[in-house]
């Protein structure tokens, strides 16, 4: 969900003041921009409304190489 940590950087939030918004922890946001958790449908919607220029499928997807055996993006 690397997506979602560039756009919110992009708007210039940090993932503190999103997991803020969100009413998650900042070590829940972590979680769940790694992969480790998953966000909730409300948190989705929420994330909708606070990123609307961005499609939320996209920012919630799995991120893959172009050609399969580049690492993936960020290693």
């Amino acid at each position: 969900m690397l997506r979602l940590k560039r756009a919110l950087t992009a708007k210039g939030m940090t993932t503190r003041e999103c997991a803020a918004l969100l009413n998650i922890s900042e070590k829940t946001m972590y979680n769940k921009i790694v992969g480790a958790n998953e966000f909730s449908y409300g948190e989705a919607q929420k994330l909708r409304a606070i990123l609307p220029e961005y499609n939320i499928d996209y920012l919630l997807g799995e991120e893959t190489p172009l050609n399969p055996t580049d690492p993936p993006p960020g290693q």
